[in-house]
């Protein structure tokens, strides 16, 4: 794990080191293990080192092969595979770094070289003989690329700071990251800067002629790869998948670590990764969001359900973390530095945990982070979309078991999963239902500033689960969620690990029949399936979930006198001029709820948290003189 950098003067200029070291003043934090730099006429590259998996010890990044250069983070995990082409047998594989396997990839097969690679990866490839760049990012987007181009000069770095310390000034931000924030509806390949781009996952970009052109080399799609006649078929390779997924990102000769919420997502991961770490004789450590133990209010939290992962673990050593005395408004400066976007509201209990994970020299930090968008979504709409494909008998069939499992009329049934859905139903419900705030939907957000992004945020508003999620993956959205998650880790010293994100396991849901996510008239039935046996049985049945800072509403509560300030500082009057509705925050900052009820009214608070939060960064920003135009 590393993270790359470097720049191109197109002009034909001598690449100055002065440039270089900015750039690396900027990522220093990423430079745990060691940076190196290479320098060529009017190109630089460079790369700092995290030993994270073996293969990193043998990395001496910037490469240089004949003619060629690269520098890469990168994680390979068909390093077999890739050896037998190469003729390499196993004592020279486990001393070949990763970096070097993606060279002769090249050299073999030139461009086609990404259809030849399995992980998570981000490259940049020099051809000094050809003057030509060569970068690519894996399927997903696992691993960050951003870049500036202009007439004269071309950057790249694994975080933005390291883009915007070397690119000529000014720096103008970009109105759309807020569309993102607040709808994630944004232009995936977009950033906080106008002029900084993410080449996204399953992309690459080529350099030449002072030109740059980026095309897409993966698209996830439903290929017929799996398919078979038995539930207990589909079940099991799932089940495989699964597990295959979480060991190829451990390296159980360094400190594994895990976010534990007591969910189905977190706990299947944690159960697993048990499993194949007490066959090494090696620990877990678990990591959670818990109230204090002596909390006198009537918030709850997950710590029964962890204790209950913890029985039947006995490798894990547990971590309790309460995040004393923060907020959704602590450090918010420091913190939009480190994750370089628009801050969730509890932001301040993800830094907790990666604090308490990092005391513990935690290398790699695993995840159930995701799961609900796909492997374990909850099925809500799978029996409308069974009908609207024609499958009408699959669709009967999980209505009478859900009428069985919920103990409700086959009508009440009927109507909660398949007329709710219909366009028809949701039209008459907005004639007849009385006016009222829907905050899912609602944002704080200017209606004149909204209203020029409607086209994005009614995107994908038609598609059923498993096409949305497709398109999300295939334009970038999800791996520059994972992508954020990764360098937010990396500040803390260590890797991020998300198995549910897997290319493997997309491939597979993607060919999944949908019925298998209620089957049995079970919502998230997949997993329950496949980790019946594995899960506690009290965690593999249970049906609700806390909050995962389960006295973030409260806190949001007694920061509200905070936001009230920021709306009438005459210093952000030109955010609140500009994108945040005053107003509207005016007339709903008292309806905050003080403890989590579970309600709308929850949601309530969220949004105003977010207007706080995006006030902050806005005004950051424009006191490091970014141009708002």
């Amino acid at each position: 794990m590393s993270a790359l950098f470097g720049f191109i003067n197109k002009n034909g200029k001598p690449a100055e080191k002065v440039f270089l070291n900015k750039i690396l003043q900027a990522v220093s934090h990423r430079a745990t293990d060691g940076s190196f730099s290479w320098l060529h006429h009017n190109v630089a590259m460079g790369n700092c080192r995290l030993i994270v998996y073996p293969q990193h010890h043998f990395e001496q990044q910037p490469l240089e092969i004949g003619h060629l250069t690269i520098t890469a983070d990168a994680r390979i995990d068909n390093r077999n595979e890739l050896a037998s082409y190469f003729e390499l047998d196993r004592h020279l594989l486990s001393i070949t770094p990763d970096s070097q396997l993606i060279l002769q990839a090249y050299q073999k097969w030139g461009q086609k070289c990404v259809d030849h690679l399995e992980g998570g990866f981000a490259f940049a490839i020099w051809d000094k003989q050809n003057q030509h760049l060569f970068a690519a990012t894996d399927h997903i987007g696992f691993r960050p690329f951003f870049y500036y181009d202009s007439p004269d000069v071309f950057i790249f770095c694994s975080e933005i700071k390291g883009v915007v310390a070397a690119k000529p000034l000014p720096n103008y931000f970009n109105d759309e990251s807020l569309i993102e924030y607040f709808y994630r509806k944004g232009t995936p390949n977009q950033t906080y800067n106008k002029e900084v781009f993410a080449l996204c996952g399953g992309n690459t970009l080529t350099l030449q002629n002072g030109n740059i052109s980026i095309n897409k080399y993966w698209n996830l799609e439903s290929t017929g790869k799996y398919s078979f006649k038995r539930d207990e078929d589909w079940y099991d390779c799932t089940r495989e998948l699964l597990y295959r997924a979480v060991e190829k990102r451990l390296n159980p000769d360094m400190p594994i670590g895990i976010k534990l919420s007591g969910g189905l997502d977190s706990t299947s991961i944690a159960c697993i990764l048990s499993e194949l770490l007490m066959k090494k004789n090696k620990p877990l450590y678990a990591f959670s969001s818990v109230l204090p133990i002596d909390h006198k209010g009537i918030e709850k939290d997950e710590r029964n359900y962890i204790e209950i992962v913890g029985r039947q673990c006995p490798n894990i050593i547990q971590t309790y973390v309460e995040a004393s005395g923060t907020g959704p408004f602590s450090n918010l400066e420091e913190s939009f530095q480190m994750e370089e976007n628009f801050l969730s509201s509890t932001f301040y209990m993800n830094r907790a945990l990666l604090h308490e994970a990092k005391e513990k020299k935690i290398r790699i930090l695993f995840s159930g982070f995701g799961g609900d968008y796909w492997f374990s979504w909850k099925g809500s709409s799978a029996i409308y979309e069974l009908m609207q494909q024609g499958y009408y008998r699959n669709a009967f069939r999980l209505m009478h078991q859900f009428s069985k499992t919920e103990q409700q009329s086959l009508l009440h049934i009927f109507r909660g999963m398949y007329i709710s859905h219909t366009s028809w139903y949701k039209r008459l419900r907005e004639i007849f239902r009385e006016k009222e705030t829907n905050w899912t939907e609602q944002t704080t957000l200017h209606k004149h500033f909204v209203e020029n992004y409607s086209t994005q945020i009614d995107r994908h508003s038609n598609y059923d689960n498993t096409t949305l999620i497709q398109a999300l993956i295939n334009d970038g959205s999800i791996g520059r969620m994972k992508s954020r998650f990764y360098n937010l880790n990396s500040t803390y010293k260590m890797d991020s690990a998300i198995p549910l994100f897997d290319k493997d396991i997309f491939e597979l849901l993607s060919d999944l029949p949908l019925y298998f996510f209620v089957n049995g008239g079970c919502k998230r039935s997949l997993i329950r399936n496949i980790m019946e046996g594995i899960n506690p049985p009290e965690v593999n049945k249970r049906k609700d979930k806390l909050p995962f800072s389960p006295e973030c509403v409260k806190r949001i509560y007694g920061d509200r006198g905070l936001v009230k300030q920021l709306i009438n500082s005459p210093s952000y009057s030109f955010i609140f001029d500009r994108y945040i509705d005053k107003k509207l925050i005016n007339n709903h900052i008292d309806n905050i709820p003080c403890v989590y009820t579970g309600t709308s009214d929850d949601i309530i608070g969220l949004r105003i948290a977010q207007s706080g939060i995006a006030s902050v960064v806005l005004k950051h920003l424009s006191d490091s003189n970014y141009i708002f135009d």
